[in-house]
């Protein structure tokens, strides 16, 4: 079994800047390039099964652990207007994603982040993660990569440090605590940058008692950056956030209809996909078709056979 997640999000907000900078684009041509990088992972990866994690939290408005531990600066720099420029589109995409047999996933009050580690926890077989937020290089395990769009490179167990310089995946999480994050606004320990702080974990490379080597100060810092950032510890903290995950994936993966998407597309002026119906098909529809025909094979056997039976008797 093989599992593609898509860290959607992150995937949105790339789409939107290249989109705004591009002197003709409008929400349909970001729409379409957001369905085209979706439709290249599935080329490449070829799941039996697509996820797609969300920021949106069900549970709105409310606020996290991260926000009120951190007393608001977790993310405030984060600019609030370009968010809901990038979103206004979201239900239109999720109508397409979910034609295309695409399971949308949202965090009860958490981040889209939480809903990934707990999917790499639960699925069987084999896991995918498209993102470039290397926040989640932590998930990585023999069943588990991260491939990263911008440099088209699939980060496993095995490379690890060729994309880390040189940071262990036994040591990721420790190395983030130390140096802080400075996309998410998370402070690091003061004057220790990355060459320190690879010092600090091959001195103390295994299973460092971080309290009795950083001073109480430092100790803090690193204990308050840990719990941000551990991505197993988040989904935890707030025990409806795992029941809301249970929930929305017993629901079952939405059911894909080739007519309803191309419709639709239609509908919204997307000609890039309306025009380029059969790599559609093939990407997203194919097995479908082909055991639909099956189905109709076996009808036809079946009526072939009874009717036989019946002018016998």
């Amino acid at each position: 079994m093989k599992n593609l997640i898509l860290d959607a999000n992150n995937l949105l907000y790339r789409i939107f800047w290249v989109n705004k900078n591009i002197k003709d684009g409008n929400i349909n041509m970001a729409t379409l390039m957001f369905l085209r990088s979706v439709k290249s992972y599935v080329d490449k990866f070829k799941p039996d099964h697509i996820y797609a994690a969300w920021d949106k939290k069900l549970l709105y408005p409310s606020s996290n652990f991260r926000k009120t531990t951190s007393k608001g600066n977790y993310k405030s720099n984060r600019d609030g207007e370009v968010a809901k420029e990038a979103h206004k589109n979201d239900e239109t995409l999720r109508e397409l994603m979910d034609h295309l047999g695409i399971k949308s996933i949202y965090p009860y009050r958490l981040e889209a982040d939480d809903v990934i580690s707990w999917l790499t926890e639960v699925l069987h077989g084999k896991k995918q993660i498209i993102t470039v937020d290397k926040d989640l290089y932590q998930l990585i395990d023999q069943d588990t990569l991260v491939f990263n769009p911008i440099q088209k490179a699939a980060i496993t167990k095995e490379n690890f440090e060729n994309f880390t310089k040189g940071v262990s995946l036994q040591n990721f999480l420790d190395y983030k605590s130390i140096i802080g994050d400075n996309s998410d606004n998370i402070k690091g320990l003061p004057k220790i940058g990355h060459k320190r702080a690879i010092k600090l974990l091959e001195k103390y490379n295994k299973t460092p008692h971080w309290d009795q080597i950083l001073t109480k100060e430092n100790f803090k810092v690193y204990e308050h950056n840990h719990d941000m950032m551990d991505l197993q510890y988040g989904w935890r903290y707030y025990k409806e956030e795992e029941i809301s995950y249970k929930e929305q994936l017993q629901q079952g993966m939405p059911k894909k209809d080739s007519t309803k998407f191309f419709n639709r597309c239609c509908e919204l002026g997307i000609d890039g996909i309306v025009t380029n119906r059969d790599k559609w098909v093939n990407s997203f529809f194919s097995t479908d078709i082909i055991q639909e025909l099956v189905d109709k094979v076996n009808l036809l056997n079946n009526k072939y056979i009874n009717n036989r039976y019946a002018t016998t008797e």
